[in-house]
């Protein structure tokens, strides 16, 4: 979509307003300062009136209150309403009555009406209207006023349950930052393996960063991620092995290992616990370039997976993607015999490839990125295509 705006979901109507938004009409195009006469023919340079955008489409079986529950997302209550919930920004903005959006809470109680053929949409919270697309309805809108609120009580934009696991733990590193890492020399003790609470040697460790109470996740490089077209190595998918804070400095310094899922050697790198963690509320975005990328990996070593599920995708920060980017997941058609091909028509028929889900990026990196599939009509695997909605 041209003009896409990013929407910062900090607000409460971020699902509400942004659902609401798509009900409402451009505003008609100022009247030019200095008109010609009604019997003249108009400037050139007077801009052809622009026909008014289509309003996103309301589901068929869109409820006429929905009460926010807690556990909601802002793309499920979307969905109740519209089939694309990722176009909530653009139609957001076209709306000039919408100026700042709140978050959605559970409690809050979203009504659908229907006035001279147009759908309303209102936000109401404690009885009070808070966001509104009627204008008989505004005038008795909410007044702005300072309210605190705990953040993490606001609904999330996807399931946060789902990716919290992979939030604050690296999952995947360029070739280059593996190389070039702090890395585990040798346990203390002079065993080969360690595990928490023992502490290990380690080397690397920027002096910025070699300071008593810093912390480190310990990681070890699980498989080589490849551009599927050219076979450019994009870097690894790490598991994470366990946690520690730097106890000593110099070098070696030295980690005490406060936690670990494994047993550490040599060798294993150290990256900062807090990289990549991404917060529970974040734009839904039309990626603002062309993309046409493929599922590289699976998490969790499975072939094949379905909603709420992670994959990792061969496009990153380089392509142009961000955290909130929503993307069509497709599956490639297979090429079949045509036994009824004639003349200069090919027997071998390459299918055209089919729309099976949508998924939204949560973290992302130079030249790969993490997303969480939202929908799927059957399971995605490695090979699957991603491309703009």
């Amino acid at each position: 979509m041209q003009g896409l705006r990013l929407l910062a979901f900090g607000t409460a109507a971020v699902t509400a307003a942004a659902l609401i938004a798509g009900c409402a009409s451009h505003e008609p195009a100022p009247k030019p300062t200095a008109p010609a006469p009604a019997t003249a023919p108009p400037p050139a340079t007077t801009p052809a009136p622009q026909p008014a955008s289509q309003p996103m489409p309301v589901k068929k079986s869109a409820p006429v209150r929905y009460v926010v529950k807690k556990g909601d997302t802002l793309w499920s209550i979307s969905r109740h309403f519209f089939d694309s919930p990722w176009l909530w920004p653009e139609v957001w903005y076209e709306n000039p009555a919408i100026h700042n959006p709140h978050l959605i809470y559970p409690g809050d109680v979203i009504t659908l009406t229907n006035v001279g053929g147009k759908p309303e949409l209102t936000v109401r919270r404690g009885g009070n209207i808070v966001r509104t697309t009627s204008p008989a309805l505004r005038e008795h809108m909410l007044k702005p006023k300072v309210q605190r609120t705990a953040l993490a009580k606001a609904v999330p934009t996807i399931p946060y349950d789902a990716i919290s696991s992979l939030l604050s733990k690296p999952r995947v590193m360029s070739a280059k930052d593996y190389a070039r890492a702090p890395y585990v020399l040798r346990p203390v003790d002079g065993r080969m393996l360690a595990a928490a609470p023992n502490p290990v040697y380690v080397r690397g460790i920027a002096k910025s960063d070699d300071d008593t109470g810093n912390a480190f996740a310990v990681v070890r490089k699980r498989k080589p991620l490849h551009d599927p077209k050219t076979g450019k190595l994009l870097g690894f998918e790490v598991i994470y092995l366990g946690r520690g804070v730097i106890t000593a400095t110099g070098d070696p310094s030295t980690l005490k290992l406060q936690h670990s899922t494994q047993e550490i050697s040599g060798g294993d790198r150290l990256v900062p616990v807090d990289t990549g963690v991404v917060p529970a509320q974040f734009p839904l975005l039309t990626p603002r370039t062309s993309i046409k990328g493929q599922v590289i990996d699976v998490v969790g070593g499975m072939e094949q997976v379905g909603q709420y599920q992670v994959i990792v995708l061969d496009r990153g920060e380089k392509a142009g993607l961000k955290t909130g980017d929503v993307l069509a997941v497709r599956k490639p058609g297979n090429t079949v015999d045509d036994p009824y091909a004639h003349g200069s028509l090919s027997g071998d028929v390459k299918l055209p490839s089919r729309r099976v889900g949508e998924a939204v990026v949560f973290r992302t990196f130079s030249e790969v990125s993490f997303a969480l599939v939202m929908r799927a009509t059957q399971p995605v695997r490695t090979g699957y295509s991603v491309t703009n909605p």
